[in-house]
């Protein structure tokens, strides 16, 4: 079978863990040079091996997506080392943050929604701008955004997040519309709740797992599950795709709950 990437310079951000991770390492081994980016050094480092000890080719490069010097020193080294980059798979995020800080904005701190909106909103902003720039140069590209289905439906207690992702999702259709004459493609992936790392550590009661269960039609959703329509969309195969928000959710945008989710997900163990 034919490496459906292969050749293409991959920057992941968030790589370290969860779907990142996954992301990295599945466009490695369809043949992706791929660029490790995460403020998670040792945990980058660990992908970054992981990738190499596979056959892959893979770096790691520390970035930071609240720092503006942070993402423009990435975007260089990238193109110090490879010449050009065709994929962005932007996938930055503190789940801890989200899931323990976030509240209904009646009581909600102002820190929290500037520092969610800084991360998830304007750290996207960042990345697209100075790798699209990139990219306009080349002619060529695909950046792909992580969203989630709760910026499409509402999920309450989540309302800082989901307002961040919610830009992120009306950004990747404008932001297309900008640069497809440019031959860039920019899509979103709006997935729901993920066995990430971090998340498995958040549902850590039954009645949690239950819950979470309930909420899908197919069993909750594993990183290496997402990571091949990531693949899709940084490969030639999806080159008339392009402002696509796609929901990755087990179903869980096919019916309606009435649930608590933020609230059965923090119930003492």
């Amino acid at each position: 079978m034919s490496e459906r990437v292969a050749g293409k310079i991959a920057v992941v951000t968030g790589a370290a863990s969860g779907m990142g991770r996954a992301g990295a390492t599945l466009l490695a081994a369809e043949g992706a040079k791929v660029v490790v980016a995460d403020i998670n050094e040792a945990g980058g480092t660990r992908v970054t091996q992981a990738i190499r000890d596979a056959g892959g080719e893979a770096a790691f490069v520390p970035l930071d997506v609240r720092s503006l010097e942070s993402v423009k020193a990435m975007v260089q080294t990238t193109l110090s080392h490879y010449g050009r980059i065709d994929v962005l798979y932007h996938n930055a995020v503190d789940v801890r943050f989200v899931n323990e800080e976030d509240r209904r904005l009646t009581e909600l701190p102002e820190e929290t929604w500037e520092r969610m909106l800084d991360l998830i909103l304007t750290g996207t902003f960042r990345c697209c701008k100075y790798v699209g720039r990139q990219m306009i140069a080349q002619h060529s590209g695909s950046i792909i955004l992580s969203a989630t289905d709760d910026a499409l439906i509402g999920c309450a207690g989540l309302d800082a997040y989901t307002a961040a992702k919610g830009g992120v999702i009306s950004l990747t259709r404008s932001f297309a519309a900008g640069m497809g004459k440019e031959g860039v493609r920019v899509n979103a992936i709006c997935p729901s709740f993920v066995s990430t790392e971090s998340q498995l550590a958040w549902m850590k009661t039954d009645q949690a797992k239950t819950a979470m269960a309930a909420l899908h039609l197919l069993p909750v959703a594993t990183p290496e599950q997402i990571a091949p329509f990531v693949v899709y969309l940084a490969s030639d195969e999806s080159c008339v795709v392009t402002g696509g928000v796609f929901p990755i959710d087990s179903g869980y945008m096919a019916f309606k709950a009435n649930l608590d989710v933020m609230g059965t997900m923090n119930l003492p163990s």
